[in-house]
């Protein structure tokens, strides 16, 4: 937390993934509620659009890394590159880059599924692992994992997508618990369906699905959201009441959640 109580004001945070869509929405709100921003993405232009808007709102010396997360041996050094940069004190770290993988079960390939795991997966661990040290030796501190509703709802085409979210979920459980006497903070971020470039046609992706503009977020309100969480001692939240609901609702009882939504999709996949 900060000196002055609030839980973003005079804060560093880092924010991976923030070259579009929740990670860019993230980015330029956490610079709304007085943070510095410290951002990284594999896209270096996009990336440098984003560090204009965060310095125009307010001039804090943000910090941009234009790196590639799925680079599993170089995140050490993304790590040091951002302690450094940062002065070496990072506050809270927000693992929100991903990849999708819309590929039905009987489609993928071995290379498919490492490769998803490597970026969703490993790739926040990692990071995560790098910087814990520091946020334990001050006593403080927030690491944000962002899942997915495919955890939460059902993993219909996205499988190997939905396993990378889940087992970082559990990372996230793992690290909850641990750390409870540490003065350092994890939450599990589950957003719902939001309009993003992530959504959109991907290469080696099946074609999304399609998505009522009226059941779905913004990435500004996903990012509202997100960064509620910080400062507190809540362990998972979602968008809102919908996304949570949903995951209520299948958690309760599994089995008829499950059967239920195979029957939906086995008329529609006909």
């Amino acid at each position: 937390m900060s000196d002055d109580g609030a839980p973003l004001g005079g804060r560093t945070v880092v924010i991976t993934g923030a070259s579009s869509g929740i990670g860019a929405s993230v980015a330029l709100e956490a610079t709304r509620r007085g943070a510095r921003v410290a951002i990284v993405a594999r896209r270096a232009e996009r990336l440098a659009e984003v560090l204009a808007g965060c310095t125009a709102i307010a001039d804090r010396q943000h910090v941009m890394v234009a790196a590639d997360l799925s680079d599993l041996d170089a995140i050490d050094g993304l790590a040091d590159q951002l302690r450094t940069a940062l002065d070496g004190r990072i506050d809270v770290v927000i693992n929100n880059a991903g990849v999708p993988k819309r590929r039905r079960t009987d489609e993928l390939t071995p290379g498919d599924v490492e490769d998803v795991m490597a970026i969703n997966y490993f790739s926040p661990v990692r990071l995560t692992l790098a910087l814990l040290p520091g946020m334990l030796e001050r006593g403080d501190g927030d690491i944000v994992n962002v899942s997915s509703m495919g955890v939460h709802s059902v993993a219909f085409g996205v499988s190997a997508y939905s396993a990378t979210k889940a087992a970082l979920e559990m990372f996230t459980e793992g690290l909850f618990v641990e750390l409870a006497t540490t003065g350092v903070r994890a939450h599990l971020f589950v957003p719902g369906t939001t309009l993003s470039e992530f959504s959109t046609d991907k290469p080696g992706n099946n074609a999304p699905f399609p998505t009522d503009p009226a059941s779905a977020s913004t990435s500004d309100e996903v990012a509202v959201a997100l960064l509620d969480c910080i400062g507190t001692d809540s362990f998972r939240s979602f968008t809102g009441e919908r996304e949570a609901a949903t995951a209520a609702s299948r958690e309760a009882d599994v089995n008829t959640w499950l059967e239920r939504m195979r029957s939906v999709l086995s008329k529609r996949d006909r």
